[in-house]
């Protein structure tokens, strides 16, 4: 199999994940084929073999490894925005996310409500490992203050409707907790 670290920006491999997400949620978890992808993205089968192999759980694994890593921003360019001070660049990075993949919110809210599937404990663990990361850039706040920008955070990048001015709105609250 390729070296997918080289195509995560690639756009067919948004579009077939997009489209893998987005046939989860409206076919049922699993109920849908390669035919039916590749259509759905409109790329050939044999580009979805080429990025993700034959398996559809490797496609969903790997759409929830994204949300971890594009999305949350559990990656080492995220982690240096954050100790730059580069909030706002993060939280817009991850919103750029939703426009590439706009069945994650559903994705995520389907799956993690099955926290004894593969996908659910596995989106778990990205929370927790978010809620790390907060401790670890803002060390001064409790657990549940923590839990407290976790929400604030991803709530933020959930709703692509606010505007610029709204998200340093959310920026000034995480850092007035953050320093309480």
């Amino acid at each position: 199999m390729p070296d997918k670290s080289n195509n995560r920006k690639d756009e067919a491999f948004w579009k077939i994940l997009s489209a893998a997400m987005g046939l989860d949620i409206s076919k049922g978890h699993l109920k849908w084929n390669m035919a039916e992808l590749s259509r759905k993205a409109k790329v050939t089968r044999s580009l979805i073999y080429y990025y993700f192999g034959q398996s559809k759980m490797d496609i969903l694994n790997e759409a929830v490894n994204m949300i971890g890593e594009e999305l949350v921003g559990l990656n080492e360019e995220r982690d240096e925005m954050w100790r730059k001070g580069e909030l706002l660049e993060s939280l817009k990075a991850s919103r750029e996310v939703l426009k590439k993949a706009p069945f994650i919110p559903c994705f995520y809210l389907t799956h993690r409500a099955d926290n004894n599937s593969s996908l659910g404990a596995a989106l778990i663990q990205i929370e927790k490992r978010f809620v790390h990361k907060i401790r670890k850039f803002y060390p001064a706040v409790n657990e549940t203050q923590a839990e407290s920008l976790f929400a604030i955070y991803w709530g933020a990048a959930f709703s692509p409707g606010i505007s610029e001015d709204a998200l340093k709105g959310v920026l000034a609250v995480i850092t007035s907790i953050a320093r309480s």
